[in-house]
């Protein structure tokens, strides 16, 4: 199996050091880790498990490098149509293998599959990645540190009892993986936005809708009614709990320097989920 190459990522699988540090691609909330208020966990999670989905939205968008371009009713029918691409797949994943298992679909589409401590010979860390052409790996140290704060019982009630990291992120990569062997007719993939530059005008595709629909794929297979971008959240705080609270209060739209954002969101409140998958590595 081929060791990870570096690739831009988003979600659940973008760098820590990118929440603490910030990059230059990258304009989010410019905070220092000693001017972030940490609220509790279970507080956190119970707030970002009740959002809609296009809640989700600007904090999504803004990993995008051609947001930019983007207006806000473009933001939310992409979002919105990348996260049916998602449901499309993982319903078509689950009648044709008959299961909802994420490891097993990924087996069954050819997958190597491997568990890691951590990325090896990599200045970076991850949650899990998929490596073309066939390669998914799972890093035990981000699982770990999780499963710690899983067992807060507020942060459990909110995820829902049978809800397991591992399967989320399994089933984020498991769709990389649907995106790289059908290029042809899958949606993230053959999309295509104008944009202009001036007088220039291109045809461009836009890296965020394969994230976006990787976490509605998730949100399908395993019956999450939540945005599992959640766990975007989640396993960022395990690290750092500064950065988790960082970009909780991105999503939330607040800034501690400016206050609460006016956020206008559509679209029906979620319910708790009720999955019932068992963790991926059995």
């Amino acid at each position: 199996m081929k060791e990870p190459k570096r690739r831009w990522s988003d979600s659940v699988i973008r760098p820590i050091k990118k929440t603490l540090l910030g990059d230059e691609s990258y304009h989010g909330l410019d905070l220092k880790p000693e001017d972030v208020v940490v609220a509790p966990i279970g507080e956190v999670m119970a707030d970002l498990c009740a959002l809609p989905w296009d809640a989700w939205c600007g904090y999504v968008f803004a990993r995008e490098p051609l947001n930019g371009k983007l207006s806000d009713v473009k933001r939310y029918k992409l979002m919105r149509r990348a996260r049916e691409c998602g449901i499309e797949w993982a319903q078509h994943c689950a009648e044709r293998f008959s299961t909802h298992s994420p490891r097993k679909i990924a087996e069954e589409l050819g997958a190597e599959i491997r568990f890691d401590k951590v990325p090896q010979g990599q200045d970076r860390v991850l949650f899990a990645e998929y490596v073309e052409p066939n390669s998914i790996f799972i890093y035990d140290d981000a699982l770990e540190k999780t499963r710690r704060l899983i067992g807060d019982d507020a942060v459990r009630r909110s995820i829902g009892k049978g809800v397991h990291p591992c399967d989320v992120l399994m089933a984020h990569e498991v769709f990389h993986l649907l995106e790289f062997q059908n290029k042809e007719k899958i949606w993230t993939q053959t999309y295509r936005e104008t944009i202009h530059v001036g007088p220039i005008t291109h045809r461009s595709s836009l890296v965020v809708l394969g994230e976006i629909a990787s976490m509605g794929f998730a949100s399908e297979l395993l019956d999450i009614e939540y945005n599992p971008y959640a766990f975007d959240i989640l396993m960022t705080w395990a690290y750092s709990p500064a950065a988790g609270m960082t970009l909780y209060d991105e999503v939330m739209g607040y800034h501690p320097r400016f206050g609460r954002i006016d956020k206008t969101t559509a679209g029906d409140s979620s319910a708790e989920a009720s999955g019932s998958t068992q963790d991926c590595k059995g």
